[in-house]
């Protein structure tokens, strides 16, 4: 994003719903590992029980992590998107000269 362009109401939400869903990415997927590593600790105690409840919910999370990282690229991609087409709008007002000066004196 430009350093120069005004942040509109809805770049801001989208932004505010991209690191909000970065935030929840991350968080499933710091989830998805600690369970990963109990159920490693459980598989070499030969504890298959307590491995697959621990292997399921990693798998779990780790899914969840998936589509809020899906989420967050899809509206970061909207942001930049939606910049894009802020920076690209032409001004049509005809009724002023170069200088900014009303045709009509």
């Amino acid at each position: 994003m430009s350093q120069h362009h005004d942040v509109s109401e809805h770049d801001h939400e989208l932004l505010e719903e991209a690191s909000h869903s970065h935030r929840e990415a991350a968080h499933h997927f710091e989830l998805a590992a600690k369970h990963h590593l109990l159920a490693a600790e459980a598989d070499e105690k030969d504890d298959i029980a307590t491995a697959s409840h621990h292997a399921y919910l990693a798998y779990g999370h780790a899914l969840h992590g998936k589509l809020f990282a899906e989420e967050a690229a899809c509206e970061e991609i909207a942001a930049d998107e939606d910049d894009e087409d802020h920076n690209h709008e032409e001004h049509t007002d005809h009724s002023h000269d170069q200088h900014g000066h009303s045709a009509k004196h």
